[in-house]
């Protein structure tokens, strides 16, 4: 009996990967801003076209999903620990973290939906710190979102570019006497908004308004 030749693979092996594909994309938002981030802008970094790259990723809305994926990766979850209240705020501190770090990522969590791998794992761990209240399911999945969403508009209100200029024309809008209110709250300030403890007693207030911390139990 004939011995059999080994199978022999056809085609070309992949020229690149997704990985290194949305890693481009991310370093490319982190130094230019999301508006700079096009697959054929990374198709450029890379030296190809962008027709080369649709085996990879499908779309641009595809692109930015991967890219939110692999910086939810930057969660440490190990270190949530303590009441329901605790876990989540620990969470959302590193979520701040994380926007900072990478600034275009509020907007996009702001206007979409994300469920890929590692933004279901911060869903999961989400939900695992609220498994021993009594909130119902429908109310552990929104108290998730929003605290994503809440994190996403701090980090937002902390990329002031230029607070200056900006400063300037909300002091010449306080002269012009259309706001009284504002100026003598303004004028009574005794120090600067502490953003950072602003951060966290607007989650905690949010999370004690929507009940967690009755009835909780500590994992």
């Amino acid at each position: 009996m004939a011995k059999k030749s080994p199978q022999k693979t056809t085609g070309p092996k992949p020229r690149y990967s997704r990985e290194k594909i949305v890693e481009l994309a991310v370093d490319l938002a982190d130094a230019q801003g999301i508006g700079a981030v096009s697959l054929r802008a990374v198709a450029s970094s890379l030296g190809t076209g962008p027709a080369s790259l649709y085996r990879y990723v499908k779309s641009y809305d595809q692109l930015t999903e991967l890219m939110v994926d692999r910086i939810s990766a930057e969660y440490d979850f190990d270190a949530c620990t303590g009441s329901a209240i605790e876990q989540l705020v620990n969470i959302a501190h590193q979520g701040r973290g994380i926007m900072r770090r990478h600034p275009w990522v509020p907007l996009i969590v702001l206007q979409k939906q994300v469920m890929t791998h590692n933004s279901m794992a911060y869903l999961e761990r989400g939900l695992l710190a609220l498994a021993d209240t009594e909130l119902s399911a429908a109310v552990k999945l929104h108290t998730i979102a929003m605290l994503n969403s809440l994190t996403a508009a701090f980090a937002l209100n902390d990329q002031k570019q230029d607070e200056q200029q900006e400063a300037s024309a909300v002091n010449e809008a306080l002269q012009t006497g259309a706001y009284p209110q504002l100026l003598r709250t303004l004028s009574e300030l005794k120090q600067p908004l502490d953003r950072d403890n602003a951060f966290e007693q607007g989650i905690r207030t949010y999370l004690h308004g929507i009940g967690v911390g009755v009835g909780v139990g500590k994992h």
